[in-house]
């Protein structure tokens, strides 16, 4: 089954709203009907995850061009087709970390985001599948905790714009 889009928007949009108001219990709820084992609505997971890796995505793209790459100043002639997105892993104490030291759900959406950054629409599909499929429901809320948080994060302040969710 194909999940609405419409169906999609609507969970994603309720679990910013709960976040974002500290409504815990709408959080815990919306979270296990997606999550758990036996959840009503794990057929949504993927596609609200994806929802979310899209708008980490389209902020982080955003910020590039709000910060005037490839602008008049652009001195280092990079255009966005020869640019290439990474990420720099660091703990809590500001330390190099290691990219096998991280949850492999949490690795394959980390890994989901950049795949699509980079334009690699193939890979962040089969990235979120790795996530889809880890058999550790804490692993897939993890997972979805997280690129929930950036795409709140990346939008600005608390109380300020929703995440563009398509």
């Amino acid at each position: 089954m194909n999940p609405a889009r419409a169906d999609v928007r609507d969970l994603a949009e309720r679990l910013v709203d709960a976040t974002r108001d500290d409504d815990v219990d709408s959080l815990a709820t919306l979270l296990a009907s997606l999550v758990g084992r036996h959840a009503p609505r794990t057929e949504l997971y993927e596609p609200v995850l994806a929802e979310f890796v899209a708008a980490v995505v389209r902020s982080l793209r955003q910020r590039v061009g709000d910060e005037g790459v490839n602008d008049a100043n652009d001195t280092d002639g990079a255009d966005s087709a020869e640019r290439v997105f990474t990420v720099d892993l660091v703990d809590a104490e500001d330390n190099p970390a290691a990219v096998d030291e991280i949850d492999p759900a949490l690795r394959a959406v980390l890994r989901a985001v950049l795949a699509q950054l980079n334009d690699d629409v193939a890979d962040a599909r089969f990235q979120l599948s790795l996530v889809g499929a880890d058999p550790e429901p804490l692993s897939r809320l993890d997972a979805l905790w997280h690129v929930l948080l950036w795409s709140m994060v990346l939008e600005g302040p608390p109380g300020g714009a929703r995440p563009d969710l398509g």
